[in-house]
């Protein structure tokens, strides 16, 4: 008997960044309502390497079968095309297996993968998920980091008519998403696009209100205001506007600004600070567990950025985490974006356009000043998250419409789907 589902990801569990803990909490998600789900995912190098990991493993349900591929230095170029075409490579050689299964759910990173679902479509009855987490290769195009005409546009166009024309689904972060998909044709099948958030698990939050980082602490104690930037620093991301406006602020002593992440910007960030002097800012690496839970405490505001032309193509998902904290969030980016939409239809904080610096200097002023206006954003921003991007909503939304995709199936009982 095939089993329901199959996630086909680059990233899963142990893995630590956000494309691999939103399939790894899905997949457990679904098992609990009583979905058979497999993983078929990369061997963990890049984002986990404290201990040797089995190629094939049982976790709280989920069977994992990871695929070694090449780990050259993803920072580049070459070594990101090699690595995408080595993993896509090491599961297209899982074809026969992967007809086995109902349903897969396929990410968009890398964007080469989702061919080997639609192959598996072309031979089998399985049917496809696509999971847009961006719009490739617009997103690449609009940056810069390809050329229009260039074979890799070629090449992901070519995967994209196949992809998008022959799923069951396709996955949208957001309504501006779904509808950049559809004014620029890269489907016109509007009924197959579903509108599902990315979500931040609220649980990895330790709740009691105590900064146990004693560095943290320490500034916490320092500074009476802390804007806080975490996550990725890339491309995708307008730091531009941050790192001016921060300029403004140089000589306020009240005023901290903490960056961490990773991502090709990091370095222009640093040498920004170091540049400008600009004494009250730090920067850090990457942080988990705990200290990520400390650094979300210790800030009273948060940042969140896209490039401009970059709404509709990707949703930033840090957002989510600085909600679940009860963070009022100020975004730089478009009005027509849900997130904009949604931090003022909540006050729960606010948002200004690509290169506004005075925008967001006055936006930043107004929560300096105004303690009781901070306090109510504050819970505004978690009631907005309880209310739209809590795991479990999301996920349900998941499960959904999976079985919106079984049910199309001759073969699917709906005794199988009992929820435990």
């Amino acid at each position: 008997m095939r089993k329901d589902v199959l996630i086909l990801c680059q990233y899963f569990y142990p893995e630590y960044i956000s494309s691999a803990t939103l399939p790894t909490e899905l997949a457990e998600d679904l098992v609990k309502k009583g979905l058979s789900v497999d993983v078929l995912c990369g061997y963990p190098k890049e984002f986990y390497n404290d201990k040797k990991i089995a190629k094939n493993e049982v976790y709280k349900g989920i069977n994992i079968r990871r695929v070694k591929y090449t780990a050259l230095d993803n920072k580049t170029k070459f070594g990101r095309i090699i690595n995408f075409f080595s993993f896509f490579m090491s599961v297209l050689f899982k074809l026969h297996s992967i007809t086995k299964y109902k349903c897969i759910i396929v990410y968009s990173n890398p964007p080469i993968l989702p061919l080997i679902p639609y192959f598996a479509s072309r031979i089998s009855k399985t049917k496809f998920i696509f999971v847009a987490f961006d719009v490739y290769p617009d997103s690449a195009l609009i940056l810069g980091a390809i050329k229009k005409g260039s074979i890799i546009e070629k090449i992901m166009s070519y995967i994209n008519k196949r992809v998008y024309n022959n799923a069951s689904k396709v996955v949208a972060l957001g309504t501006e998403m779904k509808r950049y998909m559809l004014e620029n044709n890269i489907t016109n099948r509007s009924d197959i696009i579903e509108v599902i958030p990315n979500w931040y698990n609220g649980e990895k939050l330790i709740k009691q209100n105590i900064i146990f980082n004693k560095e943290f602490k320490r500034l916490r104690e320092t500074f009476p205001f802390i804007v806080l930037y975490s996550g990725n620093m890339g491309l995708a991301q307008d730091m531009k506007t941050i790192l001016r406006c921060m300029d403004k602020f140089k000589n306020n002593d009240n005023v901290l600004f903490v960056f961490t992440g990773n991502g090709n910007k990091v370095e222009h960030v640093k040498n920004y600070i170091k540049d400008n002097k600009i004494k009250n800012a730090k920067v850090y690496g990457f942080l988990l567990g705990e200290d990520y839970s400390d650094v979300l405490k210790m800030a009273d505001a948060c940042l969140v950025s896209l490039e401009r032309g970059i709404e509709g193509i990707g949703v930033p998902s840090k957002t989510y985490g600085y909600l679940a904290a009860g963070k009022p969030v100020l975004a730089i980016m478009s009005d027509d974006t849900d997130i904009a939409r949604k931090l003022n239809e909540y006050n729960a904080g606010g948002n200004v356009i690509q290169d506004d610096i005075e925008g967001l200097e006055e936006l930043i002023l107004k929560f300096i000043n105004d303690k009781e206006l901070l306090d109510i954003c504050s819970k505004n921003a978690k009631r907005l998250f309880n209310d739209l991007y809590e795991r479990q909503i999301c996920t349900e939304m998941y499960y959904k419409m999976i079985l919106e995709v079984l049910r199309n199936k001759k073969e699917f009982g709906d005794e199988v789907y009992v929820q435990r």
